[in-house]
């Protein structure tokens, strides 16, 4: 075993949550190493990011590198539901804190650049490397890593559970607990050739609703289109065949897939996930924090997956090096930070619990500027909630959630279908 060596943090994972979170830990001068078990570049889901995400790319001062990769422009949503047949796109607003366009990215190429970024910053790398143990005592925290036979040991004053689904430090000393009607099914994969829209809606992510479940369509750079459909469990359990026969099933059941994909060509394989609605605890602990999916991971339908993962990471490094000024890394040291965290995430929990419900869906697909509610519905949709919403943006979508319930009853009075899909 190598000699013990000393850092001031420790990060676990280097995705965007780790590499952003030691990225500004760097930057503010602390001494970061990051274990990190795979190979990068690596095929992951999750390719779509928000408009708020690029003022994090900014102050992390990777922006630049990002858009002179000429990753594909996404300045909107196109959500449409095959039952009705409703069909909106949502477009970025301009005049927000954030810009009106997000980026479609190869999260392989995307995580790579974040994670050398920080190396440029001084931040010192293990990779592939895998933790084997993690001690934390009343000085510091000890972790032991091992990569291509041999052993590593560091210590360091604090540490950053990054390590994602795999959930580091709820498997040793936590719990997962699954977010109720939330753990569906996902398979995806990678096309070239498929449908496009016409600009500027070329590079639009788009979300078809079937009655298994739904679509998410991601136009990628260099005609790569990446599909996945997220199934509802029923229509996975009833399931007897190999996962890459069920994703072409599910393909031949949402029309506007099918459709656009005829002529097209499979160039990856089928990957899935299951299960993959969860929050873990513990998010914070004496010298510890949890970032990105390490502390949840929630329905993909809002693309919300990266925003979570880098602002988090921001916020835990901006947290973590005040306490190590002034020496105060006991648990409620990060209590704001936590609330912080619950506090963005919550907007999404709730607009995918809803999306699932056919009265808050109908009124989704027909949205209305009266009384800011498209204005609230759409900084949501942009990952502005971390920012905190606005009085007036609380009471807009207070009031679309009334009429949604409203909805539920006209809909009940003609016969029309109210049970949400999450228990499907």
């Amino acid at each position: 075993m190598t000699p013990t060596r000393a850092y001031d943090v420790v990060v676990v994972g280097g995705g965007p949550a780790g590499s952003t979170a030691a990225g500004f830990l760097a930057q503010a001068g602390r001494r970061v190493l990051v274990v990190e078990r795979e190979a990068f570049p690596r095929f992951h889901v999750g390719e779509s990011l928000l408009p708020a995400t690029l003022p994090i790319l900014d102050r992390l001062g990777v922006h630049k590198t990002i858009a002179e990769r000429g990753f594909q422009l996404k300045r909107g949503a196109t959500f449409h539901d095959q039952e009705s047949g409703l069909e909106h796109t949502f477009y970025f607003l301009r005049d927000k804190p954030w810009p009106s366009y997000a980026y479609q990215v190869p999260r392989a190429d995307f995580d790579a650049i974040l994670l050398d970024h920080a190396r440029k910053l001084g931040v010192d790398v293990h990779q592939p490397a895998t933790v084997e143990s993690v001690a934390v005592d009343a000085d510091g925290v000890t972790v032991t890593a091992e990569s291509h036979g041999q052993r590593d040991r560091v210590r360091a004053r604090f540490l950053v559970d990054a390590s994602g689904r795999a959930g580091l430090l709820s498997q040793k000393v936590g719990s997962r607990a699954r977010i109720p009607n939330l753990g569906k099914v996902a398979l995806f994969a990678h096309w070239r050739g498929a449908w496009r829209a016409p600009a500027p809606d070329e590079g639009n992510i788009r979300i078809y609703v079937f009655e298994s479940g739904w679509f998410w369509w991601i136009p990628l750079a260099e005609d790569r289109t990446s599909v996945g459909c997220v199934m509802h469990a029923r229509a996975a359990r009833e399931w007897r065949g190999t996962r890459a026969a069920l994703y072409r099933e599910m393909i031949r059941r949402c029309r506007r897939v099918a459709e656009g994909l005829e002529g097209a060509d499979q160039v990856t394989a089928v990957h899935s996930e299951a299960n993959f609605s969860y929050r873990n605890t513990p998010v914070v602990g004496n010298r510890f924090v949890a970032v990105g999916d390490a502390i949840a991971f929630v329905d993909p339908i809002f693309s919300g997956g990266v925003h979570i993962a880098m602002q988090s990471g921001e916020l835990a490094a901006r947290a973590i090096d005040r306490a190590l000024a002034d020496g105060r890394l006991e648990a409620r040291r990060f209590a704001a930070y936590e609330r912080r965290v619950f506090r963005g995430i919550g907007p999404f929990v709730r607009f995918i619990h809803k999306y699932y419900e056919p009265a808050f869906l109908e009124l989704f697909l027909r949205p209305k500027r009266a009384l800011g509610m498209l204005d609230a519905v759409l900084s949501v949709l942009s990952g502005g909630a971390f920012l905190g919403m606005r009085w007036r943006t609380r009471a807009s979508l207070a009031l679309l959630f009334a009429l949604a319930r409203v909805n539920v009853w006209v809909r009940r009075r003609a016969g029309r279908p109210v049970a949400s899909r999450l228990e499907w």
